[in-house]
């Protein structure tokens, strides 16, 4: 039998988390615990969530990075096939990270605590599958983002891995730029 512990680390956005859920393997099969409301607020992480997306993207998928300017969200994000990389972008106009991103890369087992005011995005390095446990409903009228490829966060998205062909929604190629979102919480750059 093989027994892996919840594990969880501190990212460079104050407050995300990479998490190492418990996982338990054994003649059987496996099974894995991704949250605990317990386990979770030990580690000093308030979350209850609302509902659960389950979404799949083909290899070279960009989504994002969204986030919900009203009603925030956060959200837990789990990698259950494939291999995807991660960005949080923390948005919150208090924050001593605002406008600082990190990545993450999840593959099954891995899961990432992204704070409420902070965005996420992700590229699908390989066909995936993955959870996104929000702790608020999704409302579309809410919904917003900054588009991925930002002049002033640039994030370095390993799109070398997709053969530098990345696959965008029109959705996602009209999205603000991060000056703007500053420009409409009263902050510059």
């Amino acid at each position: 039998m093989v027994v892996q512990q919840y594990e969880f680390t501190d990212m460079e956005v104050e407050g995300a988390k990479l998490i190492h859920p418990l996982f338990v393997k054994d003649e059987r099969g496996e099974m894995i615990k991704e949250y605990s409301k317990e386990v979770f607020c030990n580690y000093e992480i308030n979350f209850s969530p609302a509902e659960t997306l389950c979404i799949t993207s083909r290899a070279g998928v960009i989504r994002g990075i969204h986030f919900q300017r009203i009603k925030r969200q956060a959200k837990l994000i789990r990698c259950i096939s494939g291999h995807l990389w991660g960005v949080v972008v923390d948005l919150r106009p208090e924050s001593d990270t605002l406008g600082k991103w990190c990545s993450v890369e999840l593959k099954p087992y891995v899961e990432v605590f992204v704070p409420e005011q902070c965005a996420f995005g992700t590229l699908a390095i390989e066909d995936s599958t993955f959870t996104c446990m929000c702790s608020e409903k999704f409302y579309p009228e809410y919904d917003d983002g900054i588009k991925w490829n930002d002049a002033d966060l640039s994030i370095s998205w390993p799109l070398e891995y997709v053969g530098n062909k990345a696959v965008l929604s029109e959705k996602d190629c009209n999205l603000q730029t991060y000056r703007s979102y500053l420009n409409s919480i009263g902050k510059k750059i």
